[in-house]
């Protein structure tokens, strides 16, 4: 199978590698896997949720990151934010490991994968591929809840027994049993652990069975299977996970779970004529970026303060920005809200790269313009935060907002930025990253900064 490596949005072409001496240095792809990739990307995933933009003789990756895997093919999108950083094209090794690692660690402070973030450091280190780690986490974390026990609840069961139990189908059993007096149709509950949950897992381990290529990986998801004995193969529908009722009894699978509807939920392997398989992994970045610094935030941030409090996507806070009829319109739900010091900051995260050397803006969307306006007026912030990842030769940059005089109104949207080009798995880069996230924090605030902060609060995940 062929393996190529891509950052996020780079280009694709179709063709043979050096059919274009000019074109060597940007990644091809021989027509006919070429062909394959574009048809899963069309006919398996909605426009919306497209892996790939398609032009006429190429293809550009958009936002997702991870594993698209074809018959013949896999593709592995990593940030393209690492690559850059680090000055080399994905395949140069060092630059894919780093990005893997670094990923890894941003879905485990986020809770996109069900892993602790103190193990991505002996995961990352394995420099396998992205899909196989992922594999691996899962199948790990699943077996040991399993061996402490699988989920168990009561199931309805309808059979035909010898002996009577629970409540006679009265209708069905005169029907049917008219020539068989020594059986009785019944309707009763069993405590097995044939639950929705469990014949989610159980679907779960199949589809990375098929996937993953490393043998302890696939052991350890046999064992998982073979704990689930008893549970029923079935297909797996978006509507099984709302049959879940998390409770006090099986909450410590609830992350697993998650990773699970990732798997499953519109991303499934599909099985073609012929024993094809088809089977993506993917991550939105902008998701990813907004969910690991409202956590980081939360985690490594807010402890620094004495009552500054963080809300990601303004739960509890929302607003709205019109209304009609008494009822609000157009509802404002920020990335983040922090309250702190008698002071309100809206944070949007934009996992953008900055253009340097735009006079005017900046780089800057008119629309990401328009967002923070709305925000900072309806929210009644002095200041609102734009924060995108770090690119070098880019300055921070602030905006004022002006009256309907057209002269400053004390109101500022701040463009800032944070480094995630950085080992995570060291207590020193974290404390660097909170730093700065700090000192963002407290100049959105109107808090004075604090210099020779002491080591991160808290202990890692």
């Amino acid at each position: 199978m062929k393996h190529l490596g891509v950052a996020e949005h780079a280009r694709i072409e179709r063709g043979h590698a050096g059919s274009d001496a000019a074109q060597v240095y940007r990644a091809r792809l021989e027509p006919r896997l070429y062909d394959r990739l574009r048809t899963f990307d069309r006919n398996h995933r909605t426009d919306r949720d497209r892996v790939f933009e398609w032009s006429d003789g190429f293809v550009r990756a958009t936002q997702w990151v991870g594993v698209v895997q074809v018959p013949g093919l896999q593709v592995e999108i990593l940030p393209k934010v690492d690559v850059l950083a680090a000055g080399a094209e994905v395949g140069g090794g060092t630059a894919e490991h780093e990005a893997r690692r670094n990923l890894l660690y941003m879905l485990a402070v986020s809770g996109d994968v069900p892993v602790r973030s103190r193990d991505i450091a002996r995961l990352a280190a394995r420099r396998a591929l992205l899909s196989e780690t992922l594999a691996e986490i899962f199948a790990d974390r699943l077996r040991r809840e399993l061996l402490r026990g699988p989920e168990r609840g009561y199931v309805e069961q309808v059979e035909n027994l010898r002996q009577f139990k629970g409540k006679l189908l009265v209708s069905r059993h005169v029907v049917r049993n008219a020539a068989h007096r020594e059986r009785f149709w019944c309707r009763y509950d069993e405590f097995v652990p044939d639950t929705p949950m469990n014949r989610i897992f159980r679907a779960s381990c199949r589809v990375l069975l098929d996937g993953t290529r490393t043998p302890a990986t696939q052991d350890t998801l046999r064992q998982c299977l073979l704990l689930l004995d008893g549970v029923r193969d079935v297909e797996i529908q978006d509507a099984a996970f709302d049959q879940v009722a998390i409770n006090r009894q099986n909450e410590r699978f609830e992350d697993v779970l998650r990773f699970c509807r990732l798997i499953l939920s519109g991303r499934t392997p599909t099985i073609q004529a012929g024993g094809d398989r088809r089977f993506s992994l993917l991550f939105d970045m902008n998701k990813v970026f907004e969910r690991f610094v409202a956590a980081f935030l939360r985690k490594y941030v807010a402890t620094r303060f004495d009552d500054v409090h963080v809300f990601p996507q303004a739960v509890d806070r929302v607003r709205h920005l019109m209304r009609s009829d008494g009822v609000g319109t157009v509802r404002l739900q920020p990335d983040l809200l922090l309250e702190g010091g008698g002071s309100r900051l809206v944070m949007d995260t934009k996992w953008k790269l900055l253009a340097s050397g735009n006079r005017w803006r900046g780089g800057v969307a008119e629309s990401d313009l328009y967002q923070l306006y709305a925000y900072t007026r309806r929210y009644g912030c002095v200041r609102s935060v734009l924060l995108y990842p770090h690119m070098p030769g880019v300055e921070p940059r602030d905006f004022d907002v002006l009256d309907d005089k057209g002269a400053v109104s004390g109101e500022r949207v701040l463009v800032r930025q944070v480094r995630l080009h950085r080992d995570l798995q060291k207590e020193a880069e974290r404390h660097a990253l909170a730093g700065e996230l700090e000192l963002i924090v407290r100049e959105g605030l109107g808090l004075e900064p604090i210099p020779n902060r002491g080591a991160i609060a808290g202990s890692a995940a």
